[in-house]
């Protein structure tokens, strides 16, 4: 009995989120300074974003939504510099504090077609966990006259995205 109610519970969970179009994929990456450290990340998505096998490796994945013109690459890093990135990130014009999932990190237009989004997930040590989100059109062809990036971050899938963010330390 208990294994068909388990069963029947499974299948609500995976007809539930093929309801929604919810997907995820994982990220993982190990401490350089101390091995048996690893962090996990896994972000969802949905509707007509896809993910880009050919771009997904241990830490780092693309997702594409040509529907709605964005493309979001993740990169996840354990490192000891992020008062160095949110430094650096202040001497641009358009840099925010923002918080995502509980995160704290920052923002910033990193060119005319990309924002940056920068996410401390953990502290320990000397191993400072970081999610790196550039937020950029979906399409080859950018038109610098046309193109508001902002609109494009902006858009609610892509912050539903940036707010599925789960991490395991």
């Amino acid at each position: 009995m208990k294994k068909i109610i388990a069963l029947l519970l499974t299948g609500i969970m995976v007809l539930s989120l093929t309801a929604c179009g919810g997907t995820t994929f994982t990220l993982t990456q190990v401490c350089d300074e101390d091995e048996t450290k690893t962090a996990t990340v896994t972000i969802g998505y949905g509707g007509s974003t896809v993910l880009d096998e050919a771009m997904l490796t241990d830490d780092s994945a693309e997702l594409i939504n040509e529907e709605k013109d964005f493309s979001m690459e993740f990169y996840l890093y354990y490192y000891d510099g992020y008062d160095y990135y949110v430094e650096d990130a202040k001497t641009y014009d358009g840099f925010k504090e923002v918080k995502y999932s509980g995160f704290e990190g920052y923002m910033y237009p990193y060119d005319e077609f990309e924002y940056e989004v920068c996410l401390k997930l953990d502290e320990a040590d000397n191993c400072q966990v970081m999610l790196f989100a550039y937020v950029a059109p979906a399409s080859d062809l950018i038109d610098t006259e046309t193109t508001d990036i902002e609109a494009i971050f902006n858009q609610k899938e892509v912050q539903d995205i940036l707010g599925s963010i789960k991490y395991k330390g």
